[in-house]
């Protein structure tokens, strides 16, 4: 199959070779138009070609605990599966470097060994967990990758919520935080200045993993694609087919390796949910009008019901994440204990809802949802006022089940609404893209 992907690029390669004009030291310094005859102007007439059908292959992986998919546009299905394989290949390889839950991980290993002595990475792995700490310090703590036993501690990992004492509260918050990570940038060494301390990257892996996968789509000249991981973080891959070929619906059978239900499904991870019917047929694309913004259409709905739309949403080369706390949560004497801590107090967040976030990357995205969840409307509005390519649908709570609807970074200018939660609709397909909803948020943050 590489050797397939390799092949095409080569011959996409030569071909904008041939299609470049000569310099004039290859043709003697004479111009191109003197050294071509009548007879060959005219064999180099290319035929006419019947245009060629769009396709639209989708294919979906287990992997991150979740349920992988690409769906694919172009007219090549070969080269297409072909890409969309390579991608979902690579979302498993990072899969088995990133995960805390495998022991032969390199996140397992740094968990183990850096809190005894500098442990090296590799220079893309070093450079994720920097900027890791670069958003937990820009966004004052709110998000930081140490956080997991702090999530154990209230009982999120077993799927049992507990209240911790304060004494294991205090005791947990000594080994909390991304200060205490340090960095050799010539060597790619880190330490951990905390006994403790471990990372978690629940909370941007399935992102990053997206992003990873968009590269080598793109590296195999796929230029319209969606993926998604989960359902909590779609990323859109160039624009959808624009013209009447975008109104063709192939109802393709999910291409893949759906496995067991219960393989790589970790319930009891706060960071992901079980995935969706994998049986769904790939649904039609939406035609794109030229009055139209460019990009995949995504609606972002009403918790109440499935036909109110909040915003519409073109994305081109950008990702959408949404953390929520509608699935993971307790209750204890009538108060309701989300599975979203806040990594600066060591205590579950109140107030918001739901978080949607729009960024240039996936990584961004899934990490930001969760920080801006912790941080709260007034604090989100202020890190966005610097940053105009971050766009959030904040939802929160009111007394009475109202729900008060925040718009940031979107035209027209931020509106409010007032909503009442009735339901949690699942994903929707129906209408074209993939279509992720407010309410369908999952657990990722």
């Amino acid at each position: 199959m590489l050797h397939l992907l390799l092949g095409r690029a080569l011959m996409r390669w030569l071909d904008k070779i041939g299609d470049e004009t000569p310099p004039a030291s290859a043709t003697g310094n004479l111009p191109v138009a003197e050294l071509a005859s009548p007879a060959l102007e005219e064999a180099a007439v290319p035929e006419s070609r019947p245009p060629q059908e769009w396709v639209y292959p989708r294919l979906q992986r287990r992997a991150m605990g979740s349920l992988f998919e690409v769906y694919l546009a172009g007219t090549d299905r070969e080269a297409l599966v072909a890409a969309g394989n390579e991608a979902l290949d690579e979302v498993e390889r990072l899969e088995r470097q990133l995960s805390h839950y495998r022991d032969d991980s390199d996140i397992a290993r740094l968990n183990v060994h850096a809190t005894q002595q500098w442990v090296r990475l590799e220079p893309i792995l070093y450079d994720l967990l920097k900027r890791c700490c670069e958003l937990s310090t820009e966004t004052g703590g709110a998000f930081d990758i140490t956080a997991g036993p702090l999530i154990k501690a209230w009982g999120f990992f077993r799927g049992e919520g507990c209240i911790p004492s304060e004494d294991e509260l205090a005791e947990i918050m000594e080994n909390v935080g991304s200060c205490r990570i340090l960095f050799d940038d010539e060597d790619h060494l880190v330490l951990f200045t905390a006994p403790k301390l471990e990372i978690n990257l629940g909370a941007v892996g399935k992102g990053y993993a997206m992003d990873a996968a968009a590269k080598t789509l793109h590296y195999f000249g796929v230029e319209s694609a969606v993926i998604h991981g989960g359902q909590s973080t779609i990323y859109a891959l160039g624009e959808p087919p624009a013209g009447d070929e975008a109104m063709r619906r192939e109802s393709d059978e999910a291409i893949g390796r759906e496995g067991d239900e219960a393989e790589n499904q970790r319930p009891n991870d706060p960071t992901t949910k079980p995935p969706n019917d994998l049986t769904t047929p790939a649904s039609s694309l939406i035609p794109h009008p030229s009055s139209l913004p460019s990009g995949w259409p995504f609606q972002i709905k009403d918790p109440r019901d499935r036909d109110t739309v909040l915003e519409t949403v073109y994305l081109k080369n950008e990702a959408l994440s949404t953390s929520g706390n509608y699935e993971q949560f307790f209750e204890v004497d009538g108060l309701r204990y989300s599975h979203i801590i806040d990594p600066r107090t060591g205590r579950p967040t109140h107030g918001v809802v739901s978080v949607s976030v729009i960024a240039p990357s996936a990584a961004d995205s899934d990490a930001l949802s969760t920080a801006f969840f912790v941080l709260g409307r007034k604090a989100t509005e202020e890190y966005c006022k610097t940053r105009p390519n971050i766009r959030v649908i904040m939802i929160e709570e009111r007394a009475g089940a109202e729900i008060h609807v925040t718009k940031i970074g979107f035209e027209p200018p931020a509106r409010a609404e007032s909503l009442s939660i009735v339901e949690v609709p699942n994903h929707d397909l129906e209408s074209g893209a993939p279509a992720l909803e407010i309410s369908g948020c999952t657990s990722g943050g």
